[in-house]
């Protein structure tokens, strides 16, 4: 217990530091989103670099975005019906599906970097591609059905990605035995070492509450959590894995709904407020949940 405290309490004190530095306005919306755009945009690519090309891959890393392609499409068809059943406005709709499919995964890496290190992430980084593959495609598909301007064709998001890119050339490097210099290697964990609190202070800093459906709210939260959970669990066990791949598998399925699900309102939205407490709530819940997954797993 005293070991899982220890490893626990950087992950917790800076994610409530930056809901702190937020409250105490040292932080705004903008810079939240300017530290979760250096995430995305320059240290998760580099501690991609630093980590994909030494880590040994076997048979299961296959089987990982076979795996989370799997509870993505379940949780998909799961969400439609719920929806239907609530008679959900479109644009609450559009939310509710991305918010119960996509995974946010960035709350979970820090976790699994204090419990598994450089293959646990690594593990994570490949459960992730079609996590990203689906944000992408959910986020062009409703732009595009409520007739706004949109965001970019996915298929160039996803091709001109950063850390897609980082990912595909860190597999590369590991496929043909490359590795960085010395003194590239060097910068790309300095850079790569700011991850896990850039991301922990912009999703502290994002931090937002406000009263919505209480029952539109509990059935997301269980398809994104609980279903998650339950598929984790299920598929795990198809496919026989076991050590880090069960754990990574698990903890990803069951993490709160992804981030990007704020890009479809604004806080001065009724829309926009059920997408920042569906995040809210989702890495409130997951601050409790992943502690218990930690000491079973």
């Amino acid at each position: 217990m005293f070991d899982l405290a220890f490893l626990l309490a950087p992950v917790l004190v800076f994610f409530f530091l930056g809901i702190l530095l937020r409250k105490s306005s040292v932080l705004d919306e903008h810079a939240s989103g300017v530290l979760l755009k250096l995430f995305y945009h320059l240290t998760l690519p580099a501690l991609l670099l630093s980590v994909m090309p030494y880590v040994v891959m076997n048979a299961s890393f296959f089987f990982l975005p076979l795996i989370a392609a799997s509870i993505i499409l379940l949780t998909l068809a799961a969400s439609i019906i719920t929806g239907k059943a609530l008679r959900m406005e479109n644009r609450s709709l559009a939310l509710f599906l991305t918010g119960s499919v996509i995974m946010n995964l960035g709350f979970v890496m820090p976790f699994v970097q204090a419990f598994y290190g450089d293959d646990g992430l690594a593990r994570l980084f490949v459960f992730d591609i079609p996590n990203g593959l689906s944000a992408s495609a959910l986020a062009f598909f409703f732009a595009k059905r409520e007739g706004g301007p949109g965001k970019r064709n996915p298929v160039k998001l996803i091709i001109t990605s950063p850390p897609l890119l980082a990912l595909l050339a860190g597999i590369l490097m590991n496929a043909f035995s490359l590795r960085p210099a010395p003194i590239a290697i060097a910068v790309l964990h300095s850079i790569g070492g700011l991850t896990i609190p850039l991301i922990l202070l912009g999703l502290g800093a994002s931090f937002s509450m406000a009263k919505i459906n209480p029952l539109h709210l509990a059935a997301l939260m269980a398809l994104r959590m609980a279903l998650g959970l339950a598929l984790g669990l299920w598929l795990a066990g198809l496919f026989r894995l076991e050590g880090i791949d069960r754990a990574v598998v698990v903890l990803s399925a069951s993490a709160p709904a992804g981030f990007t699900t704020l890009i479809f309102g604004t806080p001065e939205k009724p829309d926009g407020e059920f997408a920042s407490t569906l995040a809210a709530s989702g890495m409130i819940t997951a601050m409790l949940l992943i502690p218990v997954l930690l000491t079973i797993l």
